[in-house]
């Protein structure tokens, strides 16, 4: 892909706004998530005590349920592309239309949230978290390639050279979100309550389940480096 054609001088400065544009547009969308959560009215849900207001808000379970992961699911992606750009000392045209491509599918979350969160309540409707799985997988994969595109040694994108160990544990990482709410979707049509807990593993999974691609990782980027100082004495 063609890089810009701006001076040279000035790339530390654009790819400063490249970043802030990113980092705008997960904010709106966890804005906009919450914007989707609604204070109940006593007149529209004649809510008049106590246990009416609990009743309400346990009906409504799955929904708060359905924020917290959407949250939680933004947040995550922004600190993965906060972690992807921390490597980059550059950019090309390429990377500034697939980053956008990546951000199209964060901000389609707040809709396929709000769906969930209307229809969700009904176990027995399986489309609304069907396209809810879908927009999650689209934003994984997008992340997936992203990641691959910037770490392309051949793209020279890179402020250092990283191994490939480091490179493979990315692409895990990105994969992790979207394989486990496919497992997600596959165990509603038999346990659709259940089904709605299993992203719950996301944390455990990307904490504990890495830890020792983690560590090769850094041996590798150690073998890295320690390759690149003997090359350079």
């Amino acid at each position: 892909m063609h890089q810009a054609r701006h001076d040279i001088s000035r790339t530390e400065f654009q790819l400063e706004r490249f970043i802030l544009f990113s980092d705008g547009v997960f904010a709106i969308c966890i804005t906009l998530l919450v914007i989707e959560i609604k204070v109940p009215t006593r007149e529209e849900y004649h809510i008049l005590s106590d246990a009416g207001l609990w009743q309400y808000l346990s009906h409504h379970a799955l929904n708060f349920l359905g924020f917290l992961i959407s949250f939680g699911i933004i947040g995550h992606y922004w600190t993965v592309h906060h972690r992807i750009f921390g490597y980059g000392k550059g950019y090309t045209s390429g990377l500034i239309w697939l980053n956008l491509a990546f951000l199209f599918s964060v901000v389609l979350l707040p809709f396929s949230s709000g769906l969930l969160a209307e229809y969700g309540s009904d176990t027995h409707m399986y489309l609304p978290y069907g396209i809810y799985v879908a927009n999650i997988c689209f934003t994984g994969f997008m992340n997936c390639w992203l990641w691959l595109y910037v770490s392309n040694p051949k793209r020279n994108l890179l402020t250092h050279t990283i191994s490939a160990a480091r490179i493979k544990l990315g692409l895990y990482r990105s994969l992790v979100v979207p394989l486990i709410f496919i497992l997600a979707f596959a165990v509603s049509f038999f346990m659709p309550i259940t089904s709605r807990f299993i992203p719950a593993l996301i944390p455990a999974m990307l904490h504990w389940g890495m830890k020792g691609l983690e560590r090769n990782a850094d041996l590798k980027d150690k073998d890295v480096r320690r390759e690149k100082e003997v090359h350079s004495s």
